[in-house]
């Protein structure tokens, strides 16, 4: 058999049915059986766009999907794609092709030791220059990428490897198990002490809560215990919105008021698939206080790498929730008073307002609008900005897997491909990509994208002509304004003829009674369409450097 056939072969028996990509010289071996099998392809205008959309794939579904290029160029710009999925734990198949073997490290053209340079972003990379090993290398590949904690992995394959024939049976392939750890049942015991001698103890919900499909198990937990739930940016969506446990976000920028409040308020901080990294922590004085913190991952190396635990349990979340309740069980553990009530008191007086009704639109008014427009099942990307940490702080989303952000890495450009590829994965929902106007010009081209295969995203462009995030830190950090004023966006630059140009629809909205409406004309649109919502240029986001101290605009 071709090795390019039996690579094809593999995918399907690892459970991929969609694969972004863009075709090429150095991989157009492997192309020509894609075109014979059952994953349906979806060619994209930007290799990075492959890999976010392919991210955005598994962020809404749970689902690996598989991203393809060519080398050289086509090969590099999978490096921020593949950043950005790392970061925030996405596991994907990435597969470049390459030169020939003999043409290695000889600078022949569009040959690039891509292997090397996405090292540090993917948990595993190869280049595959014996045929013979091609098969085990993905059999490991998919195991890599989905074990443990997850993450991308990226396969480069010179085209007479490609072309070469191997011995393979497709039927005699069986994927290999994916072991998940559990937790060590005496620091199971020894947590669950801890939160019954804590007067104040709270549960961080993390990522890895998502991504262990353990988010109702989680409620469980706190609803037996009657303590709050606070939801970390990647697990936004984990815990019901109007669930009387739940607290919120905490954090220096999407973090929101409750959060802040009730964490500040703890004594006792139970983490869950989490990693205290810098945008919920900030100081970590202030955040670490005199609390005592049981932090539970499924990676040893997330354990103590911000601060000291007093407890580490190396597990999947999932499996440590289920031996949680088990024991809060067995030990017959009281549930805590008044816990609902407190919480019941602080939403309302500590909730940011999004109601304003001033001319140019407020920011906010933009999020209020869309948590009155848009139902439960729809999905949301957003990428970086000021415009993300309004969503952040603002968006109410009640369910997992329905806040699809680019979390760790910010990266502008991802919005627009990893909507595409959350209606991939879920065909029945409508996507939105939430992004600032400077965002919208990065990877502005997957509108085309969206428009061929009838993927009708809708993009909210909250445009306030500026670099917004930058211009603000300019004017806090160091008292200037330079290079981030974007006037052409509020005039010269017309968002929505260019979407209209790429084959989709959208209008400009400057007044807030019409925000609403636009959301609905955009639901009830069979085209992909774009919102440009015209807002106050210079508007603030609440920010600050730790938890106690947040700058409320």
């Amino acid at each position: 058999m071709i090795v390019s056939e039996a690579i094809v072969r593999i995918l399907e028996k690892e459970g991929i049915t969609d694969a972004f990509g863009i075709p090429g010289a150095s991989i157009n071996g492997l192309y020509k059986f894609m075109g014979q099998s059952k994953i349906a392809h979806y060619t994209v205008r930007h290799e990075e766009a492959a890999v976010h959309a392919a991210g955005g794939y598994y962020r809404a579904s749970g689902r690996m999907a598989a991203a393809l290029c060519t080398s050289g160029p086509g090969a590099t710009n999978f490096t921020t794609g593949l950043y950005t999925a790392h970061v925030d734990s996405i596991p994907l198949i990435a597969i470049t092709g390459q030169a020939v073997t003999g043409q290695l490290f000889k600078d022949a053209f569009q040959c690039i030791d891509i292997a090397t340079i996405v090292a540090p972003v993917t948990k595993k990379s190869w280049c595959v220059r014996d045929k013979d090993q091609v098969v085990e290398v993905f059999h490991e590949a998919f195991r890599i990428a989905r074990e443990g904690k997850p993450g991308p992995v990226l396969i480069d394959l010179p085209l007479d490897v490609q072309n070469a024939e191997i011995e393979f049976d497709p039927d005699s392939y069986v994927p290999y198990p994916i072991e998940k750890k559990g937790p060590d049942a005496a620091k199971i015991q020894q947590a669950v002490e801890m939160l019954k001698g804590a007067k104040n103890p709270v549960i961080i919900m993390g990522g890895g809560v998502v991504e262990a499909n353990a988010c109702e198990k989680c409620v469980e937990l706190a609803e037996l215990l009657n303590i709050p739930v606070i939801t970390t940016y990647m697990a936004k969506g984990g815990i019901p919105i109007d669930h009387p446990l739940n607290a919120g976000h905490a954090g220096i920028q999407v973090g929101q008021p409750i959060g802040n409040r009730v964490l500040l308020d703890s004594d006792m901080v139970l983490g869950i698939g989490c990693r205290f990294t810098d945008r919920h922590t900030g100081s970590i004085k202030e955040y670490r206080g005199d609390r005592k913190f049981i932090h539970i991952n499924v990676e040893p190396k997330e354990i103590d790498k911000i601060f000291p635990a007093d407890l580490g349990i190396v597990s999947d979340a999932g499996l440590a929730i289920n031996a949680l309740i088990e024991e809060v069980k067995k030990q017959n553990v009281a549930k805590r008073e008044g816990t609902a009530e407190k919480l019941a008191e602080l939403r309302p007086a500590l909730k940011r307002k999004t109601d304003m009704d001033c001319i140019p639109i407020h920011p906010h008014r933009v999020f209020g609008a869309m948590n009155e427009a848009f139902g439960p099942d729809t999905l949301f990307t957003t990428g970086c900005g000021i415009t993300q940490i309004w969503s952040g702080q603002l968006q109410e989303i009640d369910k997992p897997r329905h806040y699809l952000p680019s979390g760790g890495a910010g990266t502008l450009g991802y919005d627009i491909p990893a909507a595409f590829g959350a209606m991939t994965a879920q065909p029945g929902k409508r996507a939105v990509a939430v992004m600032g106007d400077f965002g919208f010009t990065f990877h502005v081209q997957e509108l085309a994208t969206c428009a061929k295969y009838n993927h009708p995203v809708i993009v909210v462009i909250v445009n306030n002509a500026y670099l917004g995030l930058i211009r603000q830190n300019q004017k806090y950090a160091y008292g200037y304004e330079y290079a981030v004023e974007m006037k052409e966006d509020h005039g010269m630059v017309d968002y929505v003829k260019v979407a209209e140009g790429l084959g989709c629809a959208g209008e400009r909205v400057f007044r807030p009674e019409d925000l609403v409406p636009a959301m609905k004309r955009a639901q009830e649109s069979l085209k992909p369409y774009i919102i440009d919502v015209v807002v106050e240029e210079q508007a603030d986001c609440s920010m600050g450097n730790s938890i106690d101290k947040v700058v409320e605009h």
